[in-house]
């Protein structure tokens, strides 16, 4: 028998009012996706025309939107999509393609740490499971690792294209790249191979992107400062957020009282929210609660449960 939390949150969630479960809207995630990359535009003017402290704040900046990119593409990963229509490839094009990823390939392995958070097929829950918590120069260690995240996903979109030719390839691709640890089966593979055909325009967005560079490399110090330094720094922050936002216990169950224990909202206020939890992504516990809810709508959604179970919802 569930216990007494598990069954009085579990009712909560069926019976919340339908005010708080409002989906996103794909309007405003475009709007998001093109006010960060004006932001962007806006950082890299005043970085060719300022001194070393603005070009610092400049490049944090910067890798703080590239990381709010990666927010919409999660939103995007949760909404039900049958075909990308062309707000959705724009989208995708302004937010997942610079940050080396589809919404294809994050919502391969994003659905499936939502369908088994914590446990023995959650490909996140590999990162971190034997790490020392207590240790921080294990911790800064795990969080430096965060560095090659970007670059390898880049690498993927390439190693993608040539997965398509082969089913070997595509198994390594699903464990490499998508962090499969278990069995693959034929729908897995089925999924892993329409992330390969998107990863065929992603590599041409790098290859128009190197063609660039090779064509005028007078932009090569640009490009290294103002993108190359700024995704290594994106993939510091998402690993450090990684180990923010989960317990890092195995678990055997999806139950609501295991979703609160393994499971923390952090950086939800002030402003460490803007670089370390843009768009609401720090509501992680009331995210996992409700994934379908839009990033926007998090904050009333957890007020109200806070409102209705302050003992058993942590603040």
């Amino acid at each position: 028998m569930k216990n007494k939390l598990d069954q009085s949150l579990s009712s909560i969630r069926r019976d919340i009012p339908e005010k708080f479960l409002r989906r996103t809207n794909i309007n405003h995630l475009l709007l998001d996706a093109i006010i960060d990359n004006i932001i962007i535009i806006l950082c890299c003017l005043i970085y060719v025309h300022s001194f070393l402290f603005l070009k610092i704040m400049c490049i944090v900046v910067i890798a703080s939107r590239l990381h709010s990119f990666g927010v919409i593409v999660h939103e995007l990963t949760h909404l039900p999509m049958h075909k990308k229509g062309l707000k959705i490839r724009l989208i995708e094009i302004l937010t997942a393609y610079p940050i080396g990823i589809t919404i294809n390939a994050m919502r391969y392995n994003h659905l499936r740490h939502h369908k088994d958070s914590c446990m023995e097929k959650d490909p996140y829950f590999h990162h971190f499971e034997n790490y020392d918590k207590k240790n921080i120069f294990i911790r800064a260690l795990y969080i430096l690792i965060g560095i090659i995240l970007v670059p390898s996903w880049i690498i993927r979109s390439f190693f993608g294209v040539f997965c398509l030719f082969s089913k070997r390839l595509r198994i390594v691709y699903a464990r490499v790249f998508m962090e499969h640890k278990l069995e693959i089966n034929k729908s897995d593979l089925s999924e892993i191979y329409q992330c390969c055909k998107e990863d065929i325009l992603q590599s041409i967005y790098f290859i128009s992107f190197i063609v660039i560079i090779a064509v005028n490399p007078s932009y090569i110090d640009h490009v290294i400062y103002l993108y190359l330094i700024p995704i290594c720094i994106l993939g510091i922050l998402a690993y450090y957020r990684l180990m923010k936002e989960h317990i890092y216990i195995r678990v055997y169950d999806r139950d609501t009282d295991t979703i609160i224990k393994t499971t923390r909202d952090h950086n939800l206020k002030g402003p460490a929210k803007f670089l370390l939890a843009p768009r609401n992504i720090g509501y992680h516990t009331i995210h996992h609660l409700h994934p379908q809810v839009g990033y926007r709508y998090l904050p009333d959604l957890r007020n109200y449960y806070r409102s209705m179970y302050p003992d058993q919802y942590p603040d």
